[in-house]
């Protein structure tokens, strides 16, 4: 069997240890019996999966697991993306075991991995779009990909406390709101410039995710229409709130409503320039990365097959 018939199975150690190993056991009989081939490793560092899913690609891989996180997600999707290999009729599939999931949770899926496992051996898929950032660091040009969202502002800031968090409290969903409740009443705004096909704005950001799926932050739902196979991004943006506007914004993140909220800016767009002066840095799927703005953010359309319930 060929490779680009075999699942390139890439495993994140530090994602949801507990009972780490008896799931694993439980995936690859489970492959076996079904006659799956496969080839797996592990991840030893942040950043690892990049390089494993580039290497995979390069042989000819087309099939590739995820058993962890957003994060890993992310990675192995940057590492197909920019190995320079075929990258037509690329299959995705996931078994969650990451802190925030957002991924999977649009998906419906969730830490029963019997089930995930179930639902990747039917394979059922749907093609979806992913997200590219071209920037410049250092006087060099670079392209990230995305999978399911991009954050400005508090967004990145709220990531970037996270991890801090993560050092001392190991990884726990509720952590993507105690950053979000340390950060929300000190994050100032800045002045940024946005241009899309559709409108231009010059004034100052407070924060802004770009979405191409509707979770983010741990269930946070602040672009709860997006979709990642409609061909466009929903973006949501506030510029400078009151503290009355937080307080009142802040349970809607959670129940799907936000987009209602007055101190909203909502945005529908395939392509976006965006250029800030509040230092150089994003966040994309729950990864920080550092820049020099000015940056574009536009949809890969039709990208990759995703296995789904």
């Amino acid at each position: 069997m060929g490779t680009n018939e075999t699942w390139a199975v890439i495993i994140n150690l530090k994602s949801g240890k507990k009972n780490f190993r008896r799931q694993m056991l439980y995936l690859f009989h489970q492959l076996n019996k079904a006659q799956i081939a496969y080839e797996h490793q592990f991840t030893d560092f942040a950043g690892h999966a990049v390089l494993i899913a580039r290497k995979f690609a390069r042989k000819g891989f087309r099939n590739f697991m995820v058993v962890g996180g957003d994060g890993t997600v992310s990675e192995v999707i940057n590492g197909i993306f920019s190995s320079g290999a075929d990258t037509s009729n690329v299959q995705l599939a996931l078994i969650p075991r990451g802190t925030g999931n957002d991924w999977a949770r649009f998906w419906g899926l969730g830490r029963d991995y019997i089930h995930s496992v179930a639902i990747f051996i039917q394979q059922k898929k749907q093609l979806i779009d992913i997200g590219t950032i071209q920037y410049r660091l250092e006087d060099e040009n670079y392209t990230h990909y995305f999978i399911n969202s991009v954050g400005f502002g508090l967004d990145a800031a709220v990531v970037k406390i996270t991890h801090r968090l993560k050092r001392y409290l190991g990884s726990h969903s509720f952590m993507y709101f105690i950053a979000l409740l340390t950060a929300v009443f000190q994050f100032k705004s800045f002045r940024f410039h946005m241009k899309t096909k559709e409108k231009e704005i010059q004034d100052l950001l407070f924060t802004m995710n770009i979405a191409n799926g509707c979770y983010s932050g741990g269930g946070m739902k602040q672009n709860p229409d997006a979709l990642p196979y409609d061909g466009i991004f929903h973006a949501m943006l506030v510029r400078k709130p009151s503290y009355r506007d937080i307080l009142t914004a802040l349970p809607l993140l959670f129940n799907g409503r936000i987009q209602h909220h007055p101190a909203l800016e909502n945005l529908v767009t395939d392509e976006l320039e965006l250029n800030y002066h509040n230092g150089g840095y994003f966040e994309a799927d729950g990864i920080i990365v550092n820049c020099d703005p000015p940056l574009t953010v536009a949809v890969q359309k039709n990208a990759l097959y995703m296995i789904i319930p």
